[in-house]
């Protein structure tokens, strides 16, 4: 945490001194140049505290993790250095993703506690990649008002990597708490008013690390003995809660511009940020906020880990279309006052 803390000063100031700021326009909201390069800092604090403290057998064991996670890195750097189009920036993902898959062995590979029924090499791998797009860009998508990103990934990692441990699986558990040093660090200076920002390098890379450690928990949990105090008998409604609000987002955002005949890759003004910004909250409470939501639907699954997925998504899903509901009317009640 200390090494990322200490790196941000130095980056805010080279930053601002070689002009790489991230300019306001009619789609963003924030007013001023802020620099956008966020995740340098959390990348270099990670690799710190892995180098120094990870066993050389966990590191082994995680090598594609790492190899993937340095080529996110990559892409996310390019493109806030040189923005890329969206469906260039998609492509660009499918290399570390095709390779966690194929040589890291991460892939869902059956409905689990939903249906025994096994999914076919070729499916697994389609709806393996579809997965990892879908929670990676959850992250950078959501990445939208500030110390928003940072808050929501620290809610998942940090029952994650407690997850991780309690099961003895050091070597995920370990890379988790590295993670939340380093974002920690981050959110010093990300918290409103902002001072830097995430940034596609630090939001891609967050968000893939989840997607990877989602099917890996999904993956473990459901290969524990039932007798396991620490195994939820619905693992993907469980998985579902870690990460259950910028997943919500991601998919709202996307039916609703599917629904206006536009392309989901296209940016708008339909977070669920931007709704309650419209309502009238500030940075802070949205992050809080939203954060605190993440945690209930955590706290939730926790409650309810002894029970299937039968029951526990349909709750799952009632909860969330309740709260998108409740968000639908107060929004809609603020604009016809306004009107």
């Amino acid at each position: 945490m200390a090494f990322a803390y200490f790196l941000y000063p130095i980056l805010i100031k080279t930053l601002e001194w070689k002009q790489i700021l991230d300019a306001p326009d009619n789609r963003k909201i924030h007013t001023v140049h802020t620099p956008s390069l966020g995740g340098v800092p959390i990348f270099l604090g990670v690799a710190f505290s892995l180098l120094v403290w990870m066993s050389s057998s966990d590191a082994t064991m995680n090598k594609y993790l790492f190899s993937s996670l340095s080529l996110f890195f990559v892409i996310g750097l390019r493109d806030d250095i040189i923005p890329m189009k969206p469906v260039f920036k998609l492509i660009g993902q499918l290399i570390p993703i095709i390779l966690i898959i194929l040589l890291g062995y991460v892939r869902l590979e059956s409905f689990y506690d939903i249906g025994n029924l096994n999914f076919s090499p070729p499916f697994s791998l389609i709806i393996t990649v579809f997965v990892i797009i879908v929670i990676t860009n959850s992250i950078n998508l959501i990445d939208g008002i500030d110390g928003l990103a940072g808050s929501l990934a620290l809610t998942s990692l940090l029952v994650l990597g407690s997850w991780f441990y309690l099961t003895n699986d050091t070597g995920l558990a370990f890379i988790s708490f590295a993670f939340i040093g380093a974002i920690l660090s981050f959110l010093m200076y990300n918290w409103s008013p902002s001072k830097i920002f995430m940034g596609d390098t630090g939001a891609l890379l967050i968000g893939f690390l989840l997607s990877v450690l989602i099917i890996h928990f999904i993956n473990k949990n459901f290969e524990l003995e039932s007798t396991s105090a620490y195994k939820f008998s619905a693992s993907i409604s469980a998985a579902i809660c870690f990460i259950i609000v910028p997943l919500t987002d991601t998919l709202r955002v996307f039916i609703i511009r599917l629904t206006k005949f536009k392309s989901p890759l296209i940016a708008d003004n339909n977070h669920v940020h931007h709704s309650l910004l419209r309502l009238g909250l500030k940075h802070s409470s949205i992050s809080v906020l939203l954060a605190t939501i993440n945690i209930l639907f955590i706290i939730l699954a926790i409650l309810l880990k002894n029970q299937s997925d039968v029951l526990v998504l349909p709750i799952v899903l009632s909860v969330v279309g309740l709260l998108l509901g409740l968000l639908h009317y107060y929004e809609s009640k603020s604009q016809a006052k306004k009107a």
